[in-house]
């Protein structure tokens, strides 16, 4: 008589454990989670069918942490990015030390590559220059 509610108890706890485990590894980021595509400004995919264009380049860096070490962080996503980005159709026009983010210089081939970026890119903007009114 007391095996049948123990079993019935035991399969409860594994069911209740198995859809823990599914949720935890559909809400939380990590190594399985993907990241949504990096969201691209239709004025650069207009520019760049003409030729190279430049942008703006929002990266994905972890909010938050000490000044110093989330100044390592940007380096260390800037590096990644530009290391993945075919050389001769990107070039870097600023690199900045405290926001996560590049400005280049960039062709038709290296946005495709950034838009397949989605675990180092959030977006890609048109860098253009905006006077005082």
């Amino acid at each position: 008589m007391i095996a049948e509610p123990v079993n019935g108890i035991v399969h409860l706890l594994g069911a209740v454990l198995g859809a823990a485990v599914i949720l935890s590894s559909l809400g939380t980021p990590g190594l399985g989670a993907s990241q949504p595509t990096p969201e691209i400004d239709p004025a650069v995919r207009s520019s760049v069918q003409s030729g190279r264009t430049r942008v703006i380049v929002e990266l994905r860096v972890p909010p938050g942490g000490e000044p110093a070490a989330r100044e390592a962080a940007i380096a260390r996503a800037q590096d990644a990015v530009l290391a993945r980005l075919p050389q001769s159709h990107a070039a870097v026009a600023r690199r900045y030390a405290s926001i996560p983010m590049l400005a280049l210089e960039i062709d038709r081939t290296a946005l495709g590559a950034l838009e397949a970026m989605a675990d180092a890119v959030v977006s890609v903007k048109a860098d253009g220059v905006v006077r005082p009114q």
